[in-house]
């Protein structure tokens, strides 16, 4: 999986961001922090956090250790039954018989040592075809995927679902500051939305892995998808409470926990509290249980 960069007002906003584009839990994500948030003595944001994020990658074991496990095993065998069948003989046959044995033993040794050198080469050309295969995958760079082009499928995606379900809309997308929205509009369509928009949700995330699998983990900026005007709605509302909630904690001083929400809908908060000073925002808990904090600013 490619590096992703995300940015912040703080670094639990970019994480949450990164969390939210690859579509992946917390324990998932591998991150590394390229700048922090500094801020003024009088909490005036100078510049914003900024880290690169991918998918956590798992190193299963290769097929050629496989391979070359299984065939030591059946050497051994195949030289432990040769030993027992040398011990089960008997000393009645004449020198003759002996020199006989002796002969087809070592051209068994010369079949086996033959094989196994074979089976050396054999290893050894995959390998060396798997390490150019590498050097030029290396040198070639992975042109990512526009934002353009991510609308087209994404459109053509949600058009053939709807209508699958049995739903009429029609669906525009709009992309500003390296972000994309794709809108469908129609009626009835609350069978797409879902209890609590968590249809709207599945949707969104079947269309960021469709666009990550089409893009082979390289797309350019971020998208939302939106149904019947649900994800607006709740964004307003969102802002609303969360301002209010500021609001409450520049007047008495206690911090307050919104609760837990999902990466898209925290980010929604970190930005509306960010417009009032004297108050911040930070992330705590961990996959279902994160949730955003909202206090004093230092």
């Amino acid at each position: 999986m490619e590096w992703i960069e995300t940015t912040g007002a703080t670094i639990d906003e970019a994480k949450d961001l990164a969390l939210d584009r690859l579509g992946v839990a917390e324990d998932e994500l591998e991150i590394q922090v390229l700048t922090e948030p500094v801020s003024t003595m009088f909490g005036l944001k100078k510049t914003e956090a900024r880290l690169r994020a991918r998918v956590r990658p798992i190193s299963p074991q290769g097929k050629s250790e496989k391979s070359s496990q299984n065939n030591r095993d059946r050497n051994r065998k195949r030289s432990n039954q040769n030993r027992k069948n040398t011990n089960n003989k008997q000393n009645k046959d004449n020198k003759n018989k002996q020199q006989k044995s002796s002969k087809r033993n070592e051209e068994k040794l010369d079949d086996l040592e033959n094989s196994g050198q074979n089976k050396e080469k054999r290893a050894q050309k995959p390998s060396k075809s798997k390490n150019n295969s590498q050097t030029r995958s290396d040198e070639v760079e992975v042109e990512k995927m526009d934002l353009s082009t991510q609308a087209e499928i994404t459109e053509g995606f949600i058009e053939g679902l709807l209508s699958k379900m049995g739903l009429e809309a029609s669906v525009v997308s709009t992309i500003e500051d390296e972000r994309l929205t794709v809108e469908a509009h129609g009626l009835n369509l609350g069978l797409a939305i879902g209890h609590q928009g968590q249809t709207v949700r599945a949707i969104t995330e079947l269309s960021r892995t469709i666009i990550q699998r089409k893009s082979r983990g390289s797309a350019s900026g971020s998208m939302t998808v939106d149904i019947g005007g649900y994800r607006a709605l709740r964004q307003s509302n969102l802002e609303k409470f969360a301002k209010a909630q500021a609001e409450a904690v520049l007047s008495d001083g206690i911090s307050r926990a919104l609760d837990p929400m999902g990466a898209a809908d925290r980010r929604i908060a970190h930005n509306a509290v960010s417009e009032i000073d004297g108050v911040e925002t930070i992330s705590e808990g961990s996959n279902m249980d994160r949730r955003v904090v909202i206090q004093l600013a230092e």
